[in-house]
């Protein structure tokens, strides 16, 4: 490894510090901090770990399985619950959010998963009257698939 190399290396986990202590310094409660964290924490353990996975010669499908078997997974297909339960308040607290700044009523969204930690249906509740949903369907279903259930619900 030249100096150059290690230069790089040390400059990519100083900055990727910071970022990661400016998105907690975001989070709006200690309960989001807690899970924002640890996930902030898996990924910089994975910046760090990605000179020596490219001086080992591992491809990324190889390194990608390995993280994903290591941190998601108790058998060959499923994941665990409480993997899937924070897969589904990640993507809760993304989707409240998108839909928020699109300008739409969100009261409530839940996100459910299968076995697999594949979407299978989402669940919004509306404050209000609400018209124009075929934007937000076509988003849904461009994200998740054609196969995902949206069930709308209001006040």
């Amino acid at each position: 490894m030249s100096m150059e190399t290690i230069l790089s290396w040390v400059k990519s986990g100083l900055l990727f510090g910071i970022f990661a202590s400016v998105i907690l310094m975001l989070c709006p409660n200690k309960s989001y901090q807690k899970h924002v964290g640890m996930v902030v924490g898996l990924l910089f353990i994975l910046v760090m770990l990605h000179p020596v996975m490219e001086f080992m010669q591992v491809d990324g499908s190889t390194y990608t399985s390995y993280v994903r078997n290591f941190l998601m997974l108790e058998d060959e297909d499923q994941i665990s619950e409480s993997s899937r339960r924070l897969y589904e308040e990640a993507l809760d607290i993304q989707l409240m959010s998108n839909f928020k700044e699109a300008g739409y009523p969100v009261k409530a969204v839940e996100a459910l998963t299968d076995r697999e930690g594949n979407v299978s249906e989402i669940r919004i509740v509306f404050d209000d009257e609400v018209t124009g949903l075929e934007k937000m369907e076509l988003y849904l279903k461009n994200l998740f698939g054609e196969s995902v259930v949206i069930r709308y619900e209001g006040e």
